[in-house]
């Protein structure tokens, strides 16, 4: 179970595409507006339960949240030529030597005891190997085990941009579901829209006949390991192309984390702050 400790947090603010310059085996993320995109950088959707939640702190990587998922079925993709047993996901975030929390914004959080559905990455990845925050949980409700999004959401349908989300199936006070709290049944919803909703067998045949429909399968390989061009306070980020310029114009950020500042509240924020010109912020 994830342990919590009196801590100062201080929460990262992060651009969703991340990558690097130097060459790699996997190729470079690149923006996802449409669901298209989503699973042309997917190298498998799987479904699988969460046995451990644990953490590790690495002077490279950084805090880790490690989530190790086990009874893994693939849906769409591959990882490999046979499935593994088990899945590690290696997400940023966690504690520091010295007791203060780092926690990064927009990283999926899985819980231990959970089952989820998910995308795994097909490119290079430094915060979550999950794909643009795709990640539903499998919730059992009467004899319905439907999916829910991060915000306690029911999985209503696939439409030709993107996952639907329906009706708000769990309530929490402070907005996004967390997985350390056990949520709140909706008072106003009703049996009808946990019917509809979907379950994983369900959003995976959607997801093959949008990908039948637009070319848009899973593919490449997904690497459990994130990618690490130097120390974590210093991550390489990729910024895509505007439509005037060519790719060979890109140039690659720096995202700096600085030491979080000792004495303020729990509830305080620090944003990322981005440095050119070799790092300077």
């Amino acid at each position: 179970m994830r342990s919590v400790r009196p801590s100062f947090i201080a929460s990262v603010i992060v651009s969703a595409s991340l990558g690097a310059h130097a060459a790699h085996a996997s190729p470079l993320p690149s923006p996802a507006d449409t669901l298209a995109d989503v699973l042309r950088q997917t190298a498998a959707v799987i479904e699988g339960d969460v046995e451990d939640v644990s953490f590790q702190f690495d002077e490279v990587e950084g805090p880790r949240t490690i989530a190790t998922v086990t009874n893994v079925f693939v849906h769409l993709g591959s990882l490999g030529k046979s499935t593994p047993s088990s899945v590690v996901i290696r997400s940023f975030g966690g504690y520091l030597p010295d007791g203060r929390e780092i926690v990064a914004t927009h990283v999926p959080e899985l819980a231990p005891g959970k089952r989820y559905f998910l995308f795994l990455r097909n490119t290079e990845w430094t915060l979550s190997p999950i794909a643009f925050g795709h990640v539903f949980r499998v919730d059992t409700v009467g004899t319905k085990r439907a999916l829910v999004d991060a915000y306690g959401r029911l999985i209503a349908g696939v439409s030709a941009t993107e996952i639907v989300a329906g009706p708000l199936l769990w309530t929490q006070p402070s907005g996004a579901v967390d997985g350390s709290a056990p949520p709140r049944l909706s008072t106003w919803i009703t049996e009808a829209d946990v019917e509809r909703a979907l379950d994983a067998e369900e959003l995976a045949e959607g997801l093959r006949i949008f990908a039948r429909a637009t070319g848009a399968w899973p593919n490449g390989s997904f690497s459990p390991a994130p990618m690490s061009a130097g120390p974590w306070r210093r991550v390489t980020t990729w910024r895509a192309p505007t439509p005037t310029e060519s790719p060979a114009s890109t140039e690659g950020l720096l995202a700096c984390f600085d030491d979080p500042p000792v004495g303020l509240a729990d509830t305080s924020t620090k944003e990322l702050a981005v440095c050119e010109d070799g790092g300077a912020p």
